[in-house]
């Protein structure tokens, strides 16, 4: 069985649409533009969905990005994160760190502060089923990376799923997954296999 397909996008509409025509789920980078851009996508992609026929707006299949960085109190965390970001290619000598978090979806600071702005998300671009997280960028260190997947899976990962679940609608799917899609199909398999065994 073929696994779920994600079709990306930073900024074409053309893959926004072929995830729709699909019925595919369709990952926006989230990154690096304002959350306006990704809005705009999303919602094409959503209204093609349901213009195929794949299900409602609102039940179309979308996976965020978004980069962090945390230390257990955000002061440290902006003070050790601020030098890398001055001196990275992809944001240093533009936007302040200030700036580039008020305008993006950068999170510099504690783990409170992570979970809070990214369940904003879903006041912009409604329910979505994948969260992924930059975590080894702006040049950081390998051992700093580590100690940032720690912190996500310890003290964020945990409370954005659970509440991300409490406030999604029973008929809007879970996130789709190799197990879910095996088990969607095991009722059919079972029928085509009973079929065959009384032919």
């Amino acid at each position: 069985m073929p696994p779920f397909v994600w079709h990306g996008s930073i900024r074409s509409p053309e893959i926004a649409e072929q995830a729709a025509y699909y019925g595919d789920g369709f990952f926006a980078n989230h990154i690096f533009w304002p959350k306006e851009h990704f809005m705009r996508l999303i919602e094409l992609y959503r209204r093609r969905f349901e213009y195929y026929g794949h299900g409602g707006a609102d039940q179309a299949i979308v996976g965020l990005g978004g980069q962090v960085f945390m230390r257990k109190n955000s002061q440290d965390a902006v003070a050790e994160f601020r030098p890398y970001f001055d001196n990275a290619p992809v944001y240093g000598h533009g936007p302040s760190l200030e700036e580039f978090t008020e305008q993006t979806p950068l999170t510099v600071g504690s783990p409170q502060e992570v979970i809070d702005k990214t369940l904003t998300f879903r006041e912009y671009f409604g329910d979505y089923q994948r969260q992924l997280f930059l975590t080894d960028h702006a040049g950081l260190p390998l051992k700093t990376v580590l100690e940032q997947l720690d912190l996500l899976g310890e003290e964020v990962v945990p409370v954005l799923r659970k509440e991300l679940d409490a406030l999604r609608p029973p008929h809007v799917p879970e996130a789709p997954t190799h197990a879910g899609l095996r088990a969607a199909l095991a009722p059919a398999r079972d029928e085509r296999e009973l079929t065959e065994a009384i032919r």
